[in-house]
């Protein structure tokens, strides 16, 4: 009986956990699901371009996939920034893909500067 409850245990545990699929966003044209930050994040394999759609400053970084749901950007080049951002090109933030729904995927962004959990939507 004992381990007929835990098999029914395990199944419901099991059924409330939720696959993600990483690879699903991997590449693509993204935004923030929070509305005051209107960048646009377009992604390739090994680049990701980050526009602000009110500034037009526009962030360009490399990625390097270190697993599956991990990659790590580092910043290469920043325009239209009204300050220097010198001391910022060559900064990585390691960023972990925590959850995927749909088409949002929410990830824990992390550097020397920032420690915190985002959210995406990906554009179809």
């Amino acid at each position: 009986m004992k381990n007929y409850l835990f098999f029914i245990f395990f199944i419901s545990i099991s059924s409330f956990t939720q696959e993600k699929n990483c690879s699903d966003f991997k590449t693509g044209t993204f935004f923030y699901v929070n509305e005051n930050f209107p960048e646009k994040i377009v992604r390739t394999e090994s680049m990701q371009i980050e526009t602000n759609t009110e500034t037009e400053v526009v962030i360009y970084s490399s990625i390097k996939w270190t697993s599956q749901c991990s990659y790590e950007m580092t910043y290469e080049k920043i325009l239209n920034y009204p300050d220097d951002v010198s001391d910022v090109i060559g900064q990585k933030i390691y960023v972990e893909i925590l959850e995927t729904n749909g088409s949002k995927m929410k990830v824990h962004a992390k550097s020397r500067s920032i420690d915190t959990k985002i959210e995406f939507v990906k554009k179809k």
